[in-house]
């Protein structure tokens, strides 16, 4: 007597490879133009410079699932706290008003304590001691590393990210009385093939 519990269930598993495998085929075949969104995906490099041109600070972003991980360190920043931002244009020139205010697709308030929400750009104050050397490891939330969305980091202008003279208080609008821009750096896409 033939078993149909077993050939559904053998027919399910062809099914399934079968249809992973037209999957796969589409993946293969991706309209034009959308690897550029796969490459920006794939993470991000930032060199922060300050007015002089003289390098203070580096950073790396990894795309997650929920998010973006970012590394970096700086190195000659004046001691005491500073205001930390990723800004809503890819520009770095004269006094870095250049790179325009807050990255702010959910047009919030700014601060992180602020009662209504806050700036997708909105970063915890880099604290440099005496040396003015500091590590910085944080996941960012209401970013992503791609140009399609309002929370894409490559969209049309690019981002960066900039350093204050002074302190961010978290709440004030609209960049938390935090000062001028002392330094300031686009954010650049790794290529996949960069990254091995």
């Amino acid at each position: 007597m033939t078993n149909w519990k077993t050939i559904a269930g053998i027919a399910g598993m062809i099914m399934a490879v079968a249809g992973a495998s037209r999957a796969d085929d589409h993946a293969a075949h991706k309209a034009p133009g959308s690897e550029l969104d796969t490459a920006a995906s794939a993470g991000g490099t930032v060199v922060l410079r300050d007015q002089g041109g003289k390098t203070v600070g580096t950073l790396k972003l990894t795309a997650g699932a929920s998010g973006v991980a970012m590394t970096g360190n700086f190195a000659n920043l004046p001691p005491g706290p500073h205001g930390f931002h990723i800004h809503e244009k890819g520009v770095c020139t004269g006094d870095f008003t250049s790179a325009g205010g807050h990255f702010n697709p959910g047009k919030s308030k700014h601060g992180i304590l602020s009662d209504a929400g806050h700036h997708a750009g909105d970063l915890p104050n880099i604290d440099a001691p005496a040396s003015g050397a500091v590590n910085i490891d944080l996941f960012l939330t209401g970013v992503a590393l791609n140009s399609a969305g309002p929370d894409g980091l490559f969209d049309q202008d690019g981002s960066s990210f900039v350093v204050h003279a002074g302190p961010d208080d978290y709440k004030s609008d609209p960049s938390g009385n935090s000062g001028g821009r002392i330094a300031c750096g686009v954010l650049e896409a790794i290529k996949p093939s960069a990254q091995n």
